[in-house]
């Protein structure tokens, strides 16, 4: 049985797959992305990201990918289906890490962190007048919509410096002791006119996407601010533009996007990310070392579980993949 690492594989990547699997399988891995044509021809197992559809269909022994992110949107489900093709996820492997990211756009945000940096860098002082006040967290709510692992890993954090947290599920529960009200899908707008913070920490699904529109928007404080670490589609990029342009809103901290390279239109067809109320960051939230690390071994044990009959963890249903 042959797996194939379909990225180019850092010696300590191989090292991890290797150790997990030991003499499970034969591991292959590219040395460049020209390569994935080539090598996914005889391979039974792919870890990696998407594959592309010509890739996919020159497979003729794959029956099961294992990603190595979280969101798992820009695969193509259709193509997996008609072939035949497992999908396992690894949501969860840097939820830690995104919670942090998230926290830090809205410490950015709140502490005015980059404008005061590009003020100074500028050879300008900022004088003590009470419009150049920056803010308190403590005592603060937010709002958290997807209340999952990223969710609740954020609810901790938030809930360490005083804030009062709401949140947001599919299916709601009682309090749990961080979040003080859980509500289902029907307390949205509740959750969003009554936080001073609202993180968006869900995947994109047909359900997600376009979730937050001009009505939803118009709903939050006008002193509030929105924070999309889940997917950027979720929120409506002219709506949000508008929001953030004619003061609906405060402003935005944003690491997910509508646009990916080799878009020329990366990462905002509307230039949100020129916006001076906007904390933008290129989608590294949970791009860390510790974070990398957790989501390949997880993978690797999932590939094993897969090989050795067990169940395998995160399988994708491709019908309702969330």
């Amino acid at each position: 049985m042959k797996v194939l690492i379909a990225w180019r594989a850092s010696d300590w990547q191989v090292k991890i797959v290797r150790k997990v699997l030991g003499d499970l399988a034969e591991i292959d891995y590219l040395k460049k992305r020209e390569e994935l044509g080539e090598k996914i021809v005889d391979a039974d197992i792919v870890m990696g990201g998407p594959i592309p559809d010509d890739a996919l269909k020159s497979a003729r022994r794959l029956k099961f990918i294992q990603a190595t992110s979280a969101g798992v949107d820009r695969f193509n489900f259709k193509l997996l289906k008609e072939r035949g093709i497992i999908l396992a996820s690894a949501k969860g492997c840097n939820a830690r890490e995104v919670a942090e990211h998230a926290l830090a756009l809205m410490l950015a945000l709140a502490k005015k962190i980059p404008s005061m940096d590009r003020t100074l860098k500028s050879g300008k002082w900022i004088p003590w007048k009470s419009e150049t006040m920056i803010e308190d967290l403590e005592g603060k709510t937010v709002g958290i919509i997807g209340y999952g692992r990223i969710g609740r890993k954020l609810a901790k954090l938030c809930k360490a410096l005083g804030m009062r947290i709401l949140a947001v599920k599919r299916t709601p529960t009682p309090p749990d002791g961080v979040a003080e009200f859980i509500g289902g899908a029907e307390s949205l707008d509740y959750v969003l006119a009554n936080s001073d913070y609202v993180v968006i920490t869900l995947p994109l699904t047909p359900q997600t996407r376009g979730l937050i529109g001009e009505q939803r928007l118009r709903k939050m404080k006008k002193t509030a601010y929105l924070i999309n670490v889940g997917r950027g589609p979720i929120i409506d990029e002219e709506a949000l533009y508008k929001a953030l342009t004619e003061g609906w809103i405060a402003g935005a901290g944003l690491d997910v996007w509508w646009e990916y390279p080799p878009s020329p239109d990366t990462p905002s067809k509307l230039g949100l990310h020129k916006l001076e109320n906007v904390v933008a960051s290129p989608h590294k939230g949970g791009w860390t070392p510790k974070a990398r690390e957790k989501c390949i071994r997880f993978a690797a044990e999932n590939v094993r579980r897969y090989i050795l009959g067990e169940k395998v963890l995160n399988v994708v249903d491709y019908e309702n993949p969330y």
